[in-house]
């Protein structure tokens, strides 16, 4: 099963669909580790900071929520490198909109991501796993 995020929310299904579209043939799978929690779990403690129509290109993407789900199922975190065009190109839109420009206006940031902070999920599942420890 695949979970991923986009205009839909999260969403889940068999095999790797969410990329099926995209060029440069089938998508690299790496191996990041093996968990006790189902996806169910995951995807109910996921969900609420992952609605449908909160998506935004440059800052609430699907790598923000493989960032977010990583940590919640296996306590590890996406590689940077997956994330570093996107914080360039917020950080320009943010500052002079060179991405709305350049785009030709087919990207405007979407209100429904605003305040949202990958570090503030992060520090929320970490939270809410400590109090389930403690109380074990």
């Amino acid at each position: 099963i695949e979970f991923s995020f986009s205009f839909d929310g999260v969403t889940h299904g068999p095999g790797l669909l969410s990329h099926k579209h995209l060029p440069n043939g089938p998508p690299a799978v790496t191996y990041m580790g093996l968990t006790s929690i189902s996806g169910k779990q995951m995807l109910e403690n996921m969900r609420s900071n992952f609605k449908r129509g909160s998506y935004d290109l440059l800052r609430k993407n699907c790598n923000s929520f493989s960032d977010c789900a990583l940590f919640y199922l296996l306590d590890v975190r996406l590689d940077p490198s997956y994330r570093g065009l996107e914080k360039i190109g917020h950080a320009a839109d943010k500052n002079v909109r060179l991405v709305q420009t350049v785009s030709g206006g087919e990207y405007t940031p979407n209100r429904e991501a605003d305040g949202f902070e990958v570090e503030d999920v992060i520090r929320r599942v970490n939270k809410d796993k400590q109090k389930e420890f403690e109380t074990r």
